[in-house]
């Protein structure tokens, strides 16, 4: 069944085919490019079997590698014919695959993006990808943020699924089997666990019409995931020393809101107050002091559970400072409570950033996809707008103390200081 809806300036359509694919939409008739994206409920969370993690991110690199019609070129020169940019993302929960054309070419490049839904996963293909994605482990350990963001989630998430590493590790990319992937791909890419999502200039009737020639034929398999709230045990202090380098990298996470919390916006603005990267208190205190290259916090919300995240990248000498300076400023916070000015500075660029994104049909694409998963609903920019302007500081307050920030800190740092001397 289909379903328009004009909200303030936003209309949206929504559709759900019979075998579960559900397609949301917004209609932005003034721009004249289309966003499309098939957003897969799955990613490293959904690897339960050790044997295979890192399976998420690997199937994304093996759907462009071709499909039942395609091979890896066509797939590339057909998306060059319309001019369209293609790219893919994993995440710890998601999966998505999208391309951004002209308005006129939104039904090819749709009929193109559910093609490579049903990828040829070729054990040949697999095989020499296997190499592609051992490089890109090795990179990525050769980079010492992405490698401390790493343990930290390896070492705040421990046992639970969050704690798998997006890209996985050489020994499960190195001994996975093609079939192993193909089991996934047929439990964890099924249609029920698909949002199709389309924003910018486009004819939805049209639009709903190929889609339903394309995928309605399309099987079904495992849906979402089952809830797992996480807070970790205890405060954990995980110093790892590497001689080599010359910055020391702090991360320090705590328990904090899942993405479904009705206190989702009083976390965030909290979050932004105490640290975003112009204009918060950490920006202030650290950062533009000299202490520290960068300094920051933010919340990272995720399904069921989230944490409040402090990080810092300072020279060996101002790092025991810097980690001390990031505690005090969560501190006084959690004291000394938040001033009404410096929320309004908070909502005000929230609202900017709300705005300014709302001219980007990519970005509205994705968001329609997030908030579906989010809340089973489409969100309007309007309603977002007033969700913000609604918390008070008091709202902020009474969340953040719903959570034990000081007492299950999960610090995490990367560079020549051994934990005696970054915690003296």
């Amino acid at each position: 069944m289909t379903d328009s809806i004009t909200v303030g300036r936003d209309i949206f359509h929504t559709h759900r085919l019979s075998n579960g694919l559900q397609i949301v939409g917004q209609s932005m008739p003034d721009f004249e490019s289309v966003s499309i994206a098939y957003y897969v409920r799955t990613g490293s969370r959904d690897e339960h079997d050790p044997a295979i993690e890192g399976v998420s991110h690997f199937l994304e690199h093996m759907v462009f590698k071709g499909t039942q019609h395609l091979d890896w070129q066509q797939i590339t020169l057909e998306f060059n014919k319309i001019g369209a940019e293609l790219n893919a993302f994993t995440s710890h929960e998601a999966t998505m695959y999208f391309a951004r054309v002209l308005g006129e070419y939104s039904e090819r490049a749709l009929e193109l993006l559910s093609d490579m839904m049903y990828p040829r996963l070729a054990e040949s293909d697999f095989e020499t990808e296997k190499e592609v994605i051992i490089n890109e482990i090795a990179r990525s350990e050769d980079q010492p943020y992405n490698l401390a963001f790493r343990r930290l989630a390896q070492t705040y998430f421990n046992g639970h699924p969050l704690g798998h590493d997006v890209l996985g590790s050489r020994e499960s990319i190195r001994n996975m089997r093609i079939e192993q992937m193909r089991d996934y791909w047929q439990r964890r890419y099924g249609a029920n666990n698909m949002i199709l999502a389309v924003a910018g200039n486009f004819d939805w009737e049209r639009f709903v019409a190929r889609a339903e020639r394309l995928c309605s034929d399309w099987r079904t398999g495992e849906s979402g995931r089952e809830p797992q709230p996480y807070e970790p045990a205890h405060a954990i202090n995980n110093v790892i020393v590497d001689p080599r380098l010359r910055q020391q990298i702090i991360l320090l996470a705590m328990p904090c809101v899942s993405i479904q919390d009705p206190d989702y916006y009083a976390a965030a603005l909290g979050g932004s107050i105490l640290g975003d990267t112009d204009g918060s208190r950490i920006y202030w205190n650290i950062h533009q002091k000299g202490l520290a290259e960068s300094a920051s916090a933010g919340l990272w919300a995720l399904e069921d559970t989230g944490m409040l995240l402090l990080e810092a990248n300072s020279t060996p000498e101002e790092a025991p400072r810097v980690l001390r300076l990031l505690r005090a400023e969560l501190e006084s916070l959690l004291a000394d409570g938040i001033y009404e000015d410096e929320l309004r500075r908070a909502k005000d660029k929230w609202i900017s950033s709300i705005v300014l994104s709302s001219e980007s049909t990519f970005t509205r694409m994705r968001t329609l996809a997030s908030d579906w998963v989010t809340e089973g609903r489409l969100i309007s920019i309007d309603e977002e707008i007033e969700r913000v302007e609604r918390v008070t500081t008091d709202d902020i307050m009474r969340t953040l103390q719903r959570f034990p920030l000081r007492e299950k800190q999960v610090l995490v740092a990367l560079g020549p200081l051994s934990e005696e001397q970054l915690l003296n």
